[in-house]
């Protein structure tokens, strides 16, 4: 008890004999007493010395504890200061151990974490572009449709990157833009009116006719249907839809083309490629405007219409720079950034 006594005060103050060796180690290890906080310095080094030894070298650490000299494992540290550096052997924080690590080979030696969860096709087909070049529109689309390698066809996809903040109402952009060349898909139309119109609906073309009944089905979970259209007598009961076609994008809106008194005009413009588009909450405009294997003056024609429609119809909050980047790619292909000045540009010529 006398030496584990004496051992447990040589962490407060230096050892005045050598009573701490040998039996004393576990002593030192595990003491009895609450030292005082400027010792907790040397209670810290008292812990860390042999767990250190045992990190850098675990056989030679056991050897350390068996031999009788054990001086130098629980040898007293000299300081002046709680701040001071204490040459415990190891430059007073001990040895720096890092683990081996293994070299990473294939996707995980990839510089861009994105890339490391990429398919084999799409890295090989990211390298045809240059990742930070600024391309003109006619470039950027003949290297989009180069990059579209998939078994089935693609669609062209515009993706801007606008100065906007939909959470304010005048900087909010909703419209539609009438593709010429079209969208190269067949879209699914119904069409919510009554009386006579419903007859005209049918002539026109419309895949899905109906009133009270349609309505019902929806509220059914029916929604084999692309675009819903309806007649503005028709409003109030479709009100109570809201819910259902509101988060699908479905709900008809004046804005959007798909509340109208012509029916008929109306069912005609989204058959022939009219697309409706609207910034998310981050102000960036997802559009379609074609598919891949279409010759490049369709898409040329397409992408342009696009442009102007979004320049149409600016926001009236809309304050500084309108565009702040666009880029173009096809559904499973990497994105290809183009030139804003040179886009505009070639929109205002195109329009001459």
């Amino acid at each position: 008890m006398a030496t584990a006594a004496a051992c447990a005060s040589s962490l407060l103050a230096p050892p005045s004999s050598a009573a701490c060796a040998g039996p004393a180690t576990s002593s030192a290890l595990f003491p009895t007493s609450v030292p005082s906080l400027r010792a907790y310095p040397r209670l810290l080094l008292a812990f860390r010395r042999p767990a250190a030894a045992a990190v850098a070298d675990p056989q030679g650490a056991a050897a350390v504890l068996e031999d009788d000299d054990v001086e130098e494992v629980d040898a007293p540290v000299q300081f002046d200061d709680v701040n001071d550096d204490y040459e415990d052997g190891y430059g007073g924080r001990g040895p720096a151990f890092t683990a081996p690590t293994r070299p990473r080979t294939g996707k995980a030696a990839l510089p861009l974490k994105r890339d490391r969860t990429r398919s084999k096709r799409y890295l090989e087909i990211q390298k045809l572009r240059e990742s930070k070049k600024e391309y003109d529109v006619p470039t950027a689309l003949s290297l989009m449709k180069q990059v579209a390698n998939t078994r089935f066809v693609e669609a062209a996809e515009a993706h801007f990157r606008m100065n906007l903040d939909p959470k304010y109402n005048d900087q909010q952009l909703r419209a539609t833009v009438n593709l010429p060349k079209g969208t190269g898909q067949t879209v699914k139309i119904a069409v919510l009116t009554q009386g006579e119109k419903i007859d005209e609906a049918r002539a026109a073309g419309a895949d899905i006719v109906g009133s009270d009944d349609l309505i019902e089905q929806i509220k059914g979970g029916f929604m084999e249907f692309d675009k819903l259209i309806a007649s503005p007598d028709m409003m109030p009961k479709v009100a109570s839809l809201g819910k259902i076609l509101g988060p699908r994008g479905l709900m008809p809106n004046p804005k959007a083309g798909t509340v109208s008194p012509n029916i008929t005009q109306a069912i005609d413009e989204f058959k022939k490629g009219k697309v409706e588009f609207r910034v998310d909450k981050t102000g960036i405009a997802h559009i379609p405007f074609g598919k891949v294997n279409f010759p490049e003056e369709d898409l040329i024609a397409n992408f342009m219409a696009v442009v102007r429609s979004i320049e149409r119809n600016k926001p009236s909050g809309a304050k500084g720079i309108y565009w702040k980047t666009a880029y173009v790619c096809s559904s499973m292909g990497p994105s290809i950034k183009l030139n804003i000045k040179e886009m505009l540009d070639y929109g205002t010529d195109s329009s001459n």
